[in-house]
């Protein structure tokens, strides 16, 4: 058998899940007469073995056994240990330099002073015989203080140097003991195959296999225009497989494992007073989780949607490069425009805003993924929000944040007691007023939620006495419901009463 050939095989093409990608590789091939072992090598730790599939492609060729290995290397860090202790090393070189330096200036510093004090009784005994002057004694003193002020500007140099140096060698050693603690031998996969040729040829081999360590995730820009919505569905790719990823066709996938390997299967659900003698409980039963002349825009290039099993794969119209730096890299999906209903929610017991919203059908053959999304209104940002899952044809909504050309105010007109005490029973009488402003031009509908109390003791009651105008919603949990369609300029008020009764000797809490 001849003997292996190791090929470079590159990254040709990626698709991207919620929790991995695949990443196909291919790569030429010259096949001579006879057995062929080939090796793939230096691919990423996380590569599954039970995804690994090769194929070749080529005349009076067959593809033999395929097997896959896993090895260990050097550690790449190794040389950068090294220059990183090298680094440390000069830097406490300097240092010490630097130390030195300062000593010497030091010394400097001594000297003088023995000198000074010298010359200041040669010249003091030379005065008294009238052998030196006055000029004399001057003129010494301002040399000694010269020398002496230059040489402290050079300590505080020095000083200063140090501290700098002392900032570096910190840092050097803090990169040094990250890098030793990383240390570590490096785990790698390698595909070995072993192709047969009946006569010469020239062969192509394509390798595929999964890789944890990747993911993508949906991003939003929601943009309102008029009465326009328009939705921008970006991806945010980010990897850390260890092998970066060229510019190449990408594809991104919602294709998801289950929760369960194999199909779910329920089993009997058995309830029954208890035992004596504590038994283990028998499995429970699965249970469903509730879930002015403008130019024209540049055309933004899209990913083309496809499908691929039971979920969908949208094929990037760029090619996009992905390095393993595990940071994310954005490309858009598609920009959908939409048709939308508005209207306001506003909750003025709460919060005295008014929220528009949207309520919009997915016109589109796209999936739209659960993720956050960016609002703006005419290129203005307002705020965020977050979609949830929205297939093709579903209707949703989008929050988009809150208008303050819709005013209202909510007050409390009446909070009476009774005094008089008829059969034991007092009463409680409570009104408010709920006044909406429009200050747009055009028709805004607004639906208004507000509450009366709801009693938790058979003794007291709660009796509604004014509901103007009639609620659209009430139910028994005290919610009411009105919705108002107001012109531009217009306000509209909602007015509700009601009275608590309840016997004199019982206080009543939460009003």
């Amino acid at each position: 058998m001849a003997e292996s050939r190791s090929l470079d095989v590159p990254v040709t093409a990626v698709t991207v899940f919620g929790d991995g990608a695949r990443v196909v590789r291919r790569g030429p091939v010259s096949v001579p007469p006879g057995l062929l072992p080939v090796v793939i090598g230096n691919l990423p730790a996380t590569v599954d073995p039970a995804s690994v599939r090769v194929a070749a492609r080529g005349r009076d060729l067959a593809l033999l056994d395929v097997e896959v290995h896993r090895g260990y290397g050097a550690d790449p860090l190794r040389d950068e240990t090294a220059r990183l202790r090298s680094e440390v090393e000069s830097c406490h070189d300097e240092v010490q330099a630097l130390d030195d330096e300062d000593a010497a200036e030091q010394a400097r510093l001594s000297f003088f002073g023995q000198v000074s004090q010298a010359s200041a009784a040669a010249l003091a005994r030379a005065l008294s015989f009238g052998r030196a002057s006055h000029d004399d004694l001057s003129q010494m003193a301002g040399l000694l203080s010269a020398d002496t002020a230059s040489t402290l500007a050079r300590r505080r140099d020095i000083r200063a140097r140090r501290r700098a140096a002392q900032r570096e060698l910190a840092a050097a050693e803090q990169r040094l003991a990250a890098a030793e603690q990383s240390h570590r031998s490096v785990e790698f996969v390698e595909v070995s195959a072993t192709l047969e040729a009946t006569a010469a040829t020239q062969a192509e081999v394509e390798l595929s296999y999964h890789v944890s360590g990747a993911s993508w995730r949906p991003l939003y820009d929601v943009s309102l225009t008029g009465e326009r919505l328009a939705v921008t569905y970006l991806a945010e790719i980010t990897q850390q497989t260890s092998e970066d990823w060229p510019a190449v066709e990408l594809t991104l996938s919602t294709t998801r494992r289950g929760r369960h390997q194999r199909l779910p299967e329920l089993h009997p659900w058995y309830i029954g007073r208890p035992a004596a003698v504590p038994l283990a409980m028998p499995p429970a039963g699965l249970r469903p989780r509730a879930s002015g002349t403008q130019e024209p825009e540049a055309a933004p290039l899209a990913a083309v949607p496809g499908e691929s099993g039971a979920g969908l794969v949208y094929r990037v119209a760029r090619p996009l490069a992905v390095p393993a730096d595990g940071g994310p890299h954005k490309t858009m999906v598609a920009r959908l425009e939409l048709d939308a209903t508005f209207d306001y929610l506003t909750v003025p017991v709460l919060a005295p805003e008014a929220y528009l919203r949207a309520t919009v059908t997915n016109g589109s053959s796209l999936l739209l993924l659960p993720g956050p999304a960016r609002v703006f209104h005419d290129q203005q940002f307002v705020g965020e929000t977050a979609l949830e899952t929205v297939a093709a044809g579903e209707e949703f909504e989008v929050q988009l944040g809150v208008d303050d050309q819709i005013r209202v105010e909510r007050q409390l007109c009446r909070h009476r007691t009774s005094k008089a005490v008829l059969g034991g029973t007092r009463t409680i009488d409570i009104a408010y007023e709920i006044t909406v402003q429009n200050h747009r031009p055009n028709l805004a509908r607004l639906r208004v939620h507000d509450h009366i109390p709801v009693s938790t003791d058979g003794a007291i009651k709660v009796r509604p006495r004014e509901l103007s105008p009639a609620p659209a919603e009430q139910n028994d949990l005290g919610e009411l419901v009105w919705d108002l369609s107001l012109e531009g300029g217009q306000a509209g008020t909602i007015r509700y009463r009601f009275t608590v009764e309840h016997p004199a000797q019982v206080t009543v809490v939460g009003l």
